[in-house]
């Protein structure tokens, strides 16, 4: 390949490398096309125990010879049950309760380091907004 650069002509030879055709990947513009793969990198083949929380697939489920594999499931019967589900004003509830008791935490940490620094106003106004909180039980 003739290149110019500048006014200086080189010529660059490409790479060639020896391709290999693989699965399809999908259509483009109405027609297949295939992946490729470099010939000295060797194609991996599907595996199909694959699991993801205990359901099975597979990455690439169309083999490349043709033929169909059918994978074998384990069926031994044996199903897990699903725990019932809380009613969201229960979570909300916690969740709430939660909130209440951390900003309680929060006001009593705040009020030790107003009475260990000797500010009265400061100790005033938490003493204030604890009583505000203790209302709210």
């Amino acid at each position: 390949m003739k290149l110019s650069y500048r006014g200086v002509d080189y010529e660059k030879e490409l790479p060639i490398l020896e391709m290999n055709e693989g699965e399809i990947g999908g259509k483009y513009r109405g027609r297949d096309w295939n992946y490729r793969y470099p010939r000295h990198i060797p194609q991996l083949q599907p595996k199909w125990k694959r699991q993801y929380r205990g359901i099975a697939y597979s990455t690439r489920p169309i083999p490349r010879g043709g033929e169909i594999i059918i994978p074998q499931w384990d069926t031994t019967g044996v199903y897990c049950p699903v725990p019932a589900q809380q009613p969201q004003t229960v979570v909300a509830d916690e969740i709430s309760n939660t909130h209440l008791e951390n900003m309680r935490r929060s006001l009593e940490r705040r009020l030790q380091v107003a009475k260990a620094n000797g500010d009265e106003h400061l100790i005033d106004l938490l003493e204030k907004e604890s009583q505000q909180l203790a209302l709210e039980k």
